[in-house]
């Protein structure tokens, strides 16, 4: 008889042990495409996070590293300010991950011939030392106006999300004329300026004076404008002016060179952050002690943070689901050989090949894993699903309880800090959709053929290793 109607008529005759095997190929299938499609499903949610957060890395100075650094060598006060020279991140410009770049500096400015917009207590109240509302150190002139030079406004986050606009003609961009300027349209109107006018500004760094040409006026709706900037009326946004890098150099420096407090890498592809990083650092010949590329980790960490955690433990399931399925499956395969030794030993003895019977016993094996596959694909997805929502939901809850016994730190990092009041708007991801695709089922299929095989091929070894004789004779 062929071995495979041997195969078939087998498992109909050992209904028991064919429905014990096929509940559990199903289950192990049944966890397995689970713990594929949530992975998936976490990869395309991170993903989702990046292309939010936006795919933008900066090459900036260190700060926390630096005030570490001083700290442990007693210094105490704000650090010196390094400026990234633009000669040193030529090549990573040049990256094929690269879709733009945009060269940031600040510096600050006194009125000439045009009045900053001041508020009521921008000149009230503070203290000797140069507080808030307080006069400068003697030495020292207070800024009227804050000057930020930009390679292209367009590529400012605040410009990308809605915040600053151009309400009159065009934003400052690489192909502006020297000396070009966008200031805000209430500073323009307190003053009777248009586009197309021109006025003078002061710095305060080298006391040069500076003709500056208005190539746009800009509005913005920054709240900060309406309270955490009054005492400081230089660094509200209606006092805030954008000029290019090169005009800012002649406010900075005698000579006019040319640098950049940061630096803001716009990638093609969010998922190429971290390989971008990578390359980076490894074709620039910047001071990577002083310097970090920063990708907005806390956001995408707190965003993802839950997500990253179900995939993880989605992928433990897996293997562990393989591994312990696979002995499962070989020790009930071990036992149903064992049972069938008189069966192997009479047809080995009629002259059957022993790569016949174990072809039988894998038919055997494979037409129920075909059946649990299919059983496994219809319920895969509602499956997958379920384990998904109630891992998230837990690793969410524990997030959150984690974030409120943490509580948060001081200035930038302290209880109302800036920084983690900002990180705490940022919301995290509280759902995930699983898809299962064709690329999830052939993953299964590959696994779940290797599990079977491997199960079948050990057990089948050990008996069909000896001859016939041996065999029949071991049956008494």
């Amino acid at each position: 008889m062929n071995f495979l109607k041997r195969a078939g008529k087998s498992i109909i005759a050992r209904k028991g042990k064919t429905m014990i095997m096929l509940i559990i190929l199903t289950v192990i299938g049944s966890l397995v495409l689970s713990g594929f499609a949530i992975q998936n499903a976490a990869k395309s949610a991170g993903d989702e996070a990046r292309k939010e957060l936006g795919a933008t890395v900066t090459l900036q100075v260190d700060r926390q590293k630096q005030m570490q650094e001083r700290q442990a060598s007693g210094e105490r006060g704000r650090p010196e300010e390094v400026k990234i020279s633009m000669k040193e991140v030529e090549a990573i410009e040049q990256l094929d991950a690269v879709k733009s770049t945009n060269y940031l500096s600040q510096a600050t400015a006194t009125a000439s011939d045009i009045e900053p917009i001041e508020s009521e207590s921008t000149n009230t109240g503070g203290g000797p030392d140069g507080g808030p509302g307080g006069e400068m150190p003697e030495g020292m002139t207070t800024p009227d106006f804050s000057l930020n030079g930009v390679t292209n406004m367009e590529l400012l986050d605040s410009f990308s999300n809605g915040t600053l606009k151009i309400v009159d003609g065009v934003a400052l961009t690489s192909d502006a004329k020297e000396n070009s300027v966008v200031i805000d349209e209430n500073l323009a109107t307190e003053n009777d300026l248009k586009v197309g006018d021109t006025f003078k500004l002061k710095s305060t760094t080298t006391n040069q004076t500076q003709k500056l040409t208005i190539i746009g006026l800009s509005s913005s709706t920054d709240a900060s404008s309406d309270a955490s900037f009054r005492a400081a009326g230089f660094m509200d946004p209606m006092n805030q002016m954008y000029v290019s890098n090169e005009t800012l150099a002649d406010f900075v420096t005698e000579d006019g060179t040319v640098s950049a407090s940061s630096v803001v890498y716009s990638l093609k592809d969010p998922s190429e952050v971290e390989a971008f990083k990578q390359k980076a650092k490894s074709v620039s010949s910047v001071d990577w002690d002083t310097f970090t590329l920063d990708a907005n980790d806390a956001a995408y960490q707190k965003m993802v943070g839950p997500i990253e955690q179900v995939a993880s433990f989605s992928k433990s399931v897996v293997y562990l689901v393989s591994i312990a399925g696979g002995l499962i499956l070989a020790l009930l395969i071990l036992l149903s050989v064992r049972e069938r030794r008189k069966e192997m030993g009479i047809l080995m003895a009629m002259g059957e090949k022993r790569s016949k019977l174990m072809g039988q016993l894998l038919v055997e094996t494979f037409a129920i894993a075909a059946v649990a596959f299919l059983i496994t694909y219809a319920t895969g997805g509602m499956t997958s699903q379920f384990m998904t929502d109630q891992l998230l939901n837990r690793e969410v809850t524990e997030a959150a309880s984690s974030a409120t016994t943490d509580g948060f730190g001081g200035p930038g990092g302290g209880p109302g800090g800036q920084g983690q009041q900002l990180l705490a708007s940022i919301p995290q991801i509280t759902e995930m959709t699983t898809k299962i695709d064709w690329s999830t089922l052939a993953q299964v299929v590959q696994i779940g053929s290797l599990i079977v095989f491997l199960s079948v091929l050990l057990p089948s070894l050990i008996l069909l290793r000896m001859n016939p004789k041996e065999i029949l004779l071991r049956e008494d």
